[in-house]
């Protein structure tokens, strides 16, 4: 379908305004509408037709609205909630990126997204076939009864449930209990190396966005994501690693606190957390969490500790994998941040301790004696443009070199607001994976999130192992945006 097609079967040619003159603003799709467009248009056109709109005076968050409901509609999170469901699990990033770049470039990752939405709706067409299904007809009842019923279904694990039970459930409840439900659960499993919490963190910062109206979708999206337990059998009839430590840590609730949230900032605490962190078990790291909390350390800086844990995984080796170490733990720090219930906020900080051994695990032969307390800063000479600059320079072929030079950078009054524009700004530019929209905004968040210490710069230095780096021209993606809109 192309544009002019487009637009003449949505009516909106002839669009009239309240004054009877031609309205823009009635002439340019809605969401439903835009969305039929993004998921029919072929991949090689769809760029231009987006660029077209965008000149008659399509917005950004329209678009972006659009994107989240056509990748819910089109790209299923199985086998794995992770792969080609990046289409939909990376859009929050995106949104954040664009939100955060001069006005001239922040359709850049737009761009970028819908063409990694048209490559995983080709992917999962060729693999599956799949499509979303007609929307299940609402069931008579009460919201506790609706949520009764949500519940069930995602204790017992059944897909087929959940997908009628969570639009119940969203229809007849108060976006905030429906918040605090989806919060529960994305804490529920070790499985997806963080993928559930990121992709609850995703829907709750799309859903404003996206709107009541066209919210179905990226809800019965999500439903099905926290239900996919991989290739384990039943969870709900087992007991399975990747459930054990959710059960146990509930279960150690009673023994922390009521006064935990007003714990003492103490640095020897989060840096001894650090340490001992590379060396215990899934369970222990959420067992020593606790006995901070009883010992009267804030939240803050354990958390200040989990973050440089991520960074330090990424540092040693930053690859896909352990990149999720800093996602995963910002996916559970939103969600620490957002809930109102004690227990899931616990919960949440629990969990991403326990995330981290295995992390860690996965980087055991890559750079064991690099610790991020004994990163030393690379001396780089010119005024502090240029040594960001040259920062910047080593990625990616000197990561290492690269995060040394950014603490230099940082320690003789070079600005972080400054650094992190920088790698918002390679990002729109060069950036062409998932991951590299998902880690940037991550760690960006994570660090903007911390007390504003030399602790924090050297987290926010370490984080360039995985930032985009500047290149000779733009991504073939971008190059292609920057023409379309002159």
């Amino acid at each position: 379908m192309d544009r002019r097609k487009f637009l003449r079967a949505a009516g909106s040619a002839t669009a009239v305004g309240l004054g009877g003159g031609l309205s823009l603003a009635s002439a340019l799709p809605g969401t439903g509408a835009l969305h039929r467009l993004l998921e029919e248009t072929p991949r090689e056109r769809v760029a231009a037709e987006l660029a077209g709109l965008i000149g008659d005076g399509l917005d950004r968050r329209s678009t972006l609205a659009a994107l989240a409901v056509a990748a819910s509609r089109r790209v299923r999170p199985f086998p794995h909630v992770g792969f080609k469901y990046h289409t939909v699990l990376a859009l929050q990033s995106v949104h954040l990126t664009a939100l955060n770049l001069p006005r001239e470039e922040r359709w850049l990752p737009v761009f970028w997204a819908l063409d990694y939405f048209k490559r995983a709706q080709e992917d999962e067409r060729r693999r599956s076939g799949w499509t979303m299904g007609p929307r299940p007809e609402p069931v008579a009842g009460t919201v506790e009864a609706a949520r009764r019923r949500l519940i069930d279904a995602l204790d017992r694990w059944d897909l087929e449930a959940v997908d009628p039970a969570i639009l119940d459930f969203a229809r007849l409840a108060p976006p905030r209990q429906l918040s605090e439900l989806l919060f529960r659960y994305s804490t529920r499993d070790l499985r997806a190396i963080g993928h559930k919490a990121i992709a609850v963190q995703n829907v709750h910062r799309l859903l404003p966005i996206v709107g009541p109206e066209h919210a179905p979708p990226v809800l019965r999206s999500l439903a099905a994501a926290l239900q996919n337990h991989g290739y384990d059998p039943n969870p709900a009839t087992r007991d399975l690693p990747a459930d054990r430590t959710w059960r146990e840590f509930q279960a150690m609730l009673g023994v922390i606190p009521k006064t935990w949230m007003e714990g003492r900032r103490d640095d020897a605490a989060r840096n001894e957390l650090v340490r001992t962190l590379r060396e215990v078990s899934e369970l222990d790291a959420g067992r020593v969490v606790i006995d901070l909390l009883k010992h009267g350390v804030s939240t803050d800086s354990i958390w200040e500790g989990l973050f440089a844990t991520a960074a330090e995984v990424v540092l040693r080796r930053p690859t896909v994998v352990p990149v999720h170490a800093q996602t995963s733990a910002n996916a559970l720090h939103y969600v620490f941040r957002h809930a109102r219930a004690p227990d899931t906020r616990l919960l949440a900080l629990l969990q991403s301790a326990a995330f981290m051994p295995g992390f860690r695990r996965g980087v055991r032969h890559s750079r064991p004696d690099l610790r991020i307390e004994d990163l030393e800063p690379l001396p780089v000479s010119g005024n502090r443009a240029d040594r960001l600059s040259d920062a910047f320079s080593e990625l990616p072929r000197d990561r290492i070199s690269g995060a040394r030079k950014a603490l230099h950078y940082l320690q003789h009054g070079g600005s972080a607001d400054t650094l992190v524009a920088s790698a918002r700004r390679h990002l729109a530019r060069n950036g062409r994976r998932s991951h590299d929209y998902k880690f940037t905004e991550a760690a960006l968040e994570n660090c903007r999130e911390m007390a504003p210490t030399a602790w924090r710069d050297r987290i926010l230095s370490a984080s360039m192992a995985y930032f985009t780096g500047p290149a000779t021209a733009p991504s073939p993606v971008s190059r292609e945006a920057l023409q379309l809109l002159g």
